[in-house]
């Protein structure tokens, strides 16, 4: 064993050892069971962005004046890792070697600005893209009415529910594999990634829904670069609170949601069209999530001297995962696994047509403060060359 995989796995031991021993609060209460159904509300925020979740313990707004208020929510990700001789992260592997990465480290601020007028915005301290102090979020929220809002300005699209999850709230420490994938190259299809435009959404009983209009393009500060604009649509419906965690922290009876989503993008040279169905489910501890989307771009125009080529992209991928949250009084111990399937070109066969497994341990401390997260990532590609990428994590998360 060389003198990486050791420091990670003592780095690891003394992680969970300290955390554990330190962990000196009981473990809090389970809500009991709701008295009575209601709609499920929390897959899709009213600003479907990733910033504005509340932090751990969060006891409400630092600053308030008035109909003004303010907090600031932030999280660390520090990330160790041993990975296969040929992992690389151009290949969507979140390590090229053996070693360490700060994952994520997020700033921002949200609030109410006057009475049914809220804002949002969020830095990403070390993005790889600009260099840093990146801008994710920026969008401002008119609450019409209970059932009623609208939003502008930039952050996530109401599409896919893993996407709209924040990393802060995850089970795991990757999202699924096309989503580090499509990041790695540029090719956003089942993963668009953040835009600038208009959201239109509410609820009404069990239903939820969110329309909006986008550039569709990358960069938010460049204006919009398709040769048209981007559409997207979500349609939800469910019956209990599942909050904000993909973990069930918080136990009760049966709860669970069903999303419907899809978006036309008229980028440049071609129409991408996507779409997509989700589904998910918790009860006393237990969790569970599934989904699957699917893409396509054809090309806008095509000369008929090509009109027996194939220049149209398919791909799709699926996932479903479980976790079960341990009865344990000290802290809450989850134990999570994910299997996932990908083909990130339908008409060829090669590296992208894959499955990957994935089996982790969470440690969440002080409400979900502090998380501490182990991940054993098995890939296989079932076409192509066979890489040796399989990847052994751990990462420590702080947030508020």
């Amino acid at each position: 064993m060389n003198a990486g995989r050791l420091a990670l796995l003592l780095w690891v031991g003394s992680l969970f050892c300290s955390a554990l021993a330190f962990a000196q609060e009981e473990k809090k209460d389970t809500v009991p069971a709701p008295g009575k159904w209601q709609p499920a509300g929390e897959v899709m925020p009213p600003a479907p962005t990733a910033g504005a979740e509340e932090g751990a313990g969060d006891a409400g707004p630092m600053y308030e004046y008035g109909g003004f208020n303010l907090g600031v929510h932030a999280r660390i990700q520090t990330l160790l890792g041993m990975v296969g001789d040929d992992a690389h992260v151009s290949n969507g592997d979140v390590l090229s070697r053996d070693g360490f990465r700060l994952r994520r480290a997020r700033l921002g601020v949200a609030g109410q600005l006057v009475r049914n007028w809220d804002y949002e915005l969020e830095l990403d301290l070390i993005d790889e893209d600009s260099g840093g102090n990146a801008l994710l979020d920026a969008a401002v929220t008119w609450r019409a009415c209970d059932h009623a809002w609208l939003q502008i300005g930039a952050g996530k699209l109401p599409f896919s529910r893993s996407l709209m999850v924040s990393s802060a709230h995850m089970q795991f420490i990757e999202r699924a594999p096309w989503v580090s994938l499509e990041a790695a190259t540029g090719a956003r299809m089942l993963d668009p990634g953040r835009q600038v435009g208009l959201t239109m959404g509410g609820q009404a009983y069990l239903l939820r829904y969110a329309v909006g209009v986008y550039n569709g393009s990358s960069g938010i500060s460049t204006g919009d670069l398709n040769d048209g604009l981007m559409y997207v649509a979500r349609l939800e419906a469910g019956m209990g609170e599942m909050g904000a965690s993909e973990a069930d922290l918080d136990g009760g009876d049966l709860r669970w949601t069903v999303g419907l989503n899809g978006y036309l993008n008229q980028a440049p040279a071609a129409d991408i069209r996507a779409a997509g169905l989700d589904m998910g489910a918790k009860f006393r501890g237990l969790s569970f999530f599934a989904e699957t989307v699917w893409a396509k771009s054809i090309p806008a125009t095509r000369p008929e001297s090509m009109a027996s080529i194939l220049d149209e992209t398919e791909r799709w991928g699926m996932s479903a995962q479980l976790g079960y949250i341990l009865p344990f009084a000290f802290a809450d111990l989850e134990l999570a696994c994910r299997f996932a399937l990908m083909d990130d070109h339908v008409h060829l066969d090669n590296e992208g047509d894959l499955w990957e497994l994935t089996a982790g341990l969470n440690a969440y401390l002080h409400e979900g403060g502090v998380k501490l997260m182990v991940n054993y990532v098995m890939k296989e590609q079932r076409e192509g060359l066979n890489r040796a990428d399989d990847a052994l994590l751990a990462m420590l998360q702080l947030a508020f």
